[in-house]
């Protein structure tokens, strides 16, 4: 019931989204329509195509919201407020772009003023639906008492979730083994579990969440035996939850329920999405930085000779070795010694090596590297040949940063979820902390970008890497 409820929920705010949005722009037509000449060309229209490029419309603002996270807010606050600010811009940006290369004829003014009346709406329709689902929520048809059991950690987590959510939910309290008194935001452990007969009878159509991961499995079952002799609708906590530090996934193969450790989101048809995506934003990139790559090359050819490209054998994803492409920013000569001492120091000591290195990867002061090379590294400039290994389908855009063969050597089995996907030439760890991270967060960063990978999530991230490079940071 609560993940559908929270499915309902999404659709009201979609909905309500696409009101506000009707409301900015019918409002941008009637405060500024110079003759009332696009209200005329509107008119004139053909029903069926107004109604289609409507739909169009709102669907383009709803999939950026989406991607914007917009539905996963449905709290308020400041930071819903930045997410509608943004996605709306993004929007906007994209309609006056469909606008042109559909050749719509519309005033840039009446444009302003509904993107300056977007946001607004927005929020006061969203206001209006969160009050009226939680009114709903609130009346005695509606609400749902709920009975937590077990006074732990996850019982408490869970009590934080609830509070937290837009739930039908009224929490009556804990139900625990150990000594009664205790209570957590308000909610008192109210005695034993056998007292759940005592408590149902209170509280008609009470439901109860069954927190024990850790009891045995014989004291979960009579627990759950206990609420079907008292007709009160539970659910159960699994034990796996103990032992799944990146959550779970819950299947259903017929009627048999399957969970499994949660893992990489990159896969089946997200796969495709991903790498299409990769396939026409990096040819793009690749045409648009060819003036730049080729004078990069032609410093190095000048000033430093051949070779121009430093090919690196990386470990790609499933541990599959490639060859990756840089321009060459260090000596011919140079020794990779230094740089095995330092990441051996990194990931054993877990932290940066040293905190004046910057940025992480590549060390300070290092007198392997040419002068070219520190022009080309600090704006990133020697990544570029990579984008052909993107186009090759050996990195993508977005990923974990590809590992050396001798990291691998001293990774701890969990650090290996980092291979799960096609390595990135930027990724969530750069825009997140860069060299101030040390090996396990950064492992940590790309662990959590694999499990909810989304296409919105990469354009976020690629928009957060172009003030970096930007600002002389590299990546």
């Amino acid at each position: 019931m609560f993940a559908g409820e929270l499915q309902k929920q999404k659709a009201v705010f979609a909905a309500a989204d696409v009101a506000a949005l009707f409301i900015a722009f019918s409002a941008a037509l009637m405060l500024h329509d110079p003759g009332g000449a696009m209200e005329v060309r509107l008119l004139r229209t053909s029903p069926d195509l107004l109604i289609l490029s409507a739909l169009l419309l709102a669907a383009m603002w709803l999939a950026v919201f989406r991607a914007c996270e917009l539905y996963r807010m449905r709290n308020g606050g400041l930071k819903e407020f930045e997410a509608i600010v943004r996605g709306s811009t993004i929007a906007a940006l994209l309609t006056v772009l469909a606008g042109f290369l559909a050749h719509l004829d519309v005033s840039r003014l009446t444009m302003v003023v509904a993107y300056a009346l977007a946001t607004p709406a927005v929020v006061a329709v969203r206001a209006v639906a969160r009050w009226s689902i939680r009114r709903f929520y609130a009346s005695p048809e509606n609400a749902v008492p709920l009975l937590l059991i077990g006074f732990n950690r996850v019982g408490r987590y869970l009590c934080d979730s609830i509070l937290d959510q837009l739930t039908p939910y009224e929490i009556v309290g804990f139900l625990d083994d150990g000594p009664p008194g205790c209570q957590y935001r308000g909610y008192p452990v109210l005695g034993p579990v056998e007292k759940l007969g005592e408590i149902a009878r209170l509280f008609p159509g009470l439901e109860a969440a069954v927190a024990m991961p850790d009891s045995p499995r014989e004291r979960e079952q009579e627990v759950v035996a206990l609420c079907e002799r008292h007709d009160v609708r539970w659910w159960l906590v699994p034990w796996v939850s103990n032992h799944a530090p990146n959550g779970l996934r819950f299947d259903m193969l017929g009627v048999i329920p399957l969970i499994s450790v949660r893992g990489s989101n990159i896969g089946g048809l997200n796969f495709a999405i991903k790498r299409a995506f990769d396939l026409l934003a990096a040819s793009v990139l690749l045409a648009l930085s060819a003036p730049v790559l080729l004078l990069g090359a032609l410093a190095i050819r000048i000033f430093d000779g051949r070779p121009i490209l430093f090919r690196q054998i990386r470990i790609g994803a499933r541990g599959r070795p490639f060859a990756m492409l840089k321009l060459r920013t260090m000596r011919a000569s140079a020794d990779d010694a230094a740089h095995r001492d330092y990441v051996r120091r990194w990931i054993r000591n877990g932290a940066a090596a040293s905190q004046a290195e910057s940025p992480l990867f590549k060390l300070g002061n290092d007198n392997r590297i040419t002068p070219v090379g520190r022009i080309l590294r600090r704006f990133s400039i020697d990544e570029l040949p990579q984008l052909l290994n993107v186009i090759r389908g050996e990195m993508s855009l977005i990923g974990p940063r590809p590992a050396l063969p001798y990291e691998i050597e001293l990774y701890q089995p969990w650090h290996r979820r980092r291979l799960d996907a096609i390595p990135g030439i930027t990724g969530l760890w750069q825009v997140s902390g860069r060299n101030r991270l040390s090996f396990d967060e950064m492992v940590r960063l790309d662990v959590q970008y694999l499990n909810n990978w989304s296409l919105g999530a990469d354009l976020r991230i690629l928009m957060r890497t172009l003030p970096v490079l930007l600002r002389g940071e590299g990546v």
